[in-house]
């Protein structure tokens, strides 16, 4: 840095430079930088990079679901002041997420653009209803569209593909399968074996202000909890009254077709019904308003 001093001569200034040591040694900075508050182009690029045919078991999703301005109730929303308008969901997303969990966010949300008309997309600033996605406690989901700021909580435990869709399942306004009140058709609770304090997630609930939209129990829905989810002592919790099923339900890794056309029917997603859907693409869909934020040169090449 220059400075300028007056000489002897009061008249006239001579430059004098001044170094100015910030601190006693240079030190290099390994901060992370801050990563942009939305998915970006990179993000879905990456999620093509991720090894999909790994078999992953799905995180416990106990107590995963919040209700607030209605009862716990029903199958899939049916009232239009509890769905998203034009299936349509602001979000905000937390820095915390690693460029590896963004990909995976990436692939998940890559699905619902895929296979229906739902559209998660970034928050502006006149959505006054939206989804802050972050680290919280675990995984759970605010149900259904609340009103202004609501919660999905993805710890790093959550942070896995069929995770990612079952809780945003409840955003999109779905209720877990074996809790729907025609359910003593099909599955048997076993009270016995809950852990304390875990009741209200087998409860049975109205189906007032819901639909199933005219698609039967689905035992392989990814809404479906696994036979021994919530147990206490290893035994199930869920039985099915067709026995070969019992050990089947809750292992879906993805939409099943009746999941699908159940979000489809509430939404009227009528283009998407006319045809079969196919499997998440190669090429994930970037949503229109993406940006670019990585160097392609430092794309990680990732196993899982």
């Amino acid at each position: 840095m220059c400075h300028w001093r007056r000489s002897q001569n009061a008249n006239s200034y001579q430059p004098v430079l001044v170094i100015l040591l910030l601190s006693s040694s240079v030190t290099m900075c390994h901060c992370r930088p801050l990563l942009p508050n939305h998915l970006v182009d990179q993000d879905f690029i990456n999620a093509a990079w991720l090894v999909t045919n790994t078999k992953m078991a799905r995180t416990m999703l106990l107590g995963d679901q919040r209700f607030h301005k209605r009862q716990r109730r029903g199958s899939v929303v049916a009232l239009e002041s509890d769905k998203w308008p034009n299936g349509r969901i602001p979000y905000v997303l937390s820095s915390a997420y690693t460029p590896q969990q963004r990909a995976i966010l990436a692939r998940s949300i890559s699905a619902y653009n895929a296979k229906t008309c739902i559209r998660f997309v970034p928050k502006t600033l006149t959505d006054k209803d939206y989804i802050v996605i972050s680290k919280l406690d675990g995984c759970f989901a605010d149900f259904a569209r609340v009103g202004g700021k609501q919660q999905v909580s993805l710890a790093d435990e959550c942070i896995e593909y069929s995770t990612i869709i079952h809780e945003f399942m409840h955003v999109v306004g779905f209720i877990h399968e074996h809790q729907r009140e025609d359910r003593d058709g099909f599955v048997q609770i076993r009270w016995e074996n809950v852990i304390d304090g875990a009741s209200a997630d087998f409860e049975k609930l109205s189906a007032i202000g819901l639909s199933n939209y005219d698609e039967p129990y689905d035992y392989f829905s990814i809404m479906h909890y696994e036979s021994t989810e919530g147990s206490k002592n290893g035994n199930p919790t869920i039985t099915a009254n067709a026995p070969a099923y019992t050990n089947l339900m809750g292992k879906s890794t993805d939409f099943t077709e009746g999941d699908l056309k159940r979000v489809n029917r509430a939404y009227r997603c009528h283009n998407i019904l006319l045809r079969r859907h196919p499997p998440v693409p190669a090429t994930p869909i970037i949503p229109y308003n993406a940006q670019n934020y990585y160097n392609l040169n430092n794309r990680p090449l990732w196993t899982g």
